[in-house]
């Protein structure tokens, strides 16, 4: 391969530490990358401002917090961004992998799978509900990394739930599987969350109910100081509602 045509070999060990394979160039600079076994296919460039990424679905750069960028992009792309630096390269490919190998499709089309195991005469809305959040939560708990997203505690896996910042019960079906209407949150952060008790501003930043006393604040040790461990462009919509619709400030 000619020489100007070589990724930078920080790029390449970012794709690669991510999951990804450099899989051959494409058109105009850039490389295509994907995940061993899958159809799954990032495209990815180098230019004097950092590392341009792309992908096959429209928005998703905007929604893991890359800058937009106008650019001919690779047949089979809908949306580029830009990664400034090292760091956050390595972050945005982290999410990206997640996000990419649990679409809201490919987790609709998991619980369907588990549905049709089950004698069709159990398969209530209950049971559907049940599996939903089953395979919601393994999602999470990839992209959280398995910590806590308010804690970063190492916890038993036990310990961690799910939780929907727009209801189950309010979401339509892409939302529900949405891995950005939720957060993987601590037993106790999620009875709170869930009752509007707690709730988080665009900025991720732990907003209290003032129906909590003082004591209640202190048994279970809640810093409004505190803040989620990351939060991303796709989160801000969802935590709005809940914060409109669910929080009791």
């Amino acid at each position: 391969m000619p020489r100007e045509m070589k990724l930078p070999t920080l790029v390449v060990k970012a794709l690669t530490d991510s999951g990804y394979d450099l899989l051959s160039t494409a058109e105009d600079g850039w490389f295509l990358a994907g995940i061993s076994g899958t159809p799954i296919r990032v495209a990815v460039r180098a230019s004097g401002q950092g590392v341009l990424l792309a992908g096959p679905e429209p928005n998703a750069m905007a929604r893991i917090g890359l800058i937009p960028a106008a650019q001919q992009l690779p047949r089979g792309m809908a949306s580029a961004g830009l990664a400034a630096d090292a760091a956050q390269l390595y972050d945005v490919l982290r999410v990206l992998h997640s996000l990419q190998t649990h679409p809201a499709s490919v987790l609709s089309a998991k619980v369907e799978a588990r549905l049709a195991a089950i004698p069709a005469t159990d398969r209530t809305n209950e049971v559907r509900q049940r599996i939903g959040q089953d395979v919601y939560r393994e999602a999470l708990l990839e992209l959280w990394g398995g910590r806590c997203a308010l804690s970063g505690s190492d916890l038993p896996l036990s310990l961690l739930r799910a939780s929907h910042t727009k209801p189950w019960s309010l979401a339509d079906n892409n939302e529900r599987l949405d891995p950005f209407n939720g957060l993987l949150l601590a037993v106790h952060y999620d009875a709170l969350f869930d009752q509007g008790l707690i709730t988080f501003d665009d900025g991720g930043h732990l907003l209290l109910s003032s129906s909590l006393s003082q004591e209640a604040r202190q048994v279970l040790h809640l810093d409004d100081s505190a803040s989620l461990r990351f939060i991303l462009p796709g989160h801000i919509e969802y935590l709005r509602f809940h914060r409109n619709n669910v929080a009791k400030l």
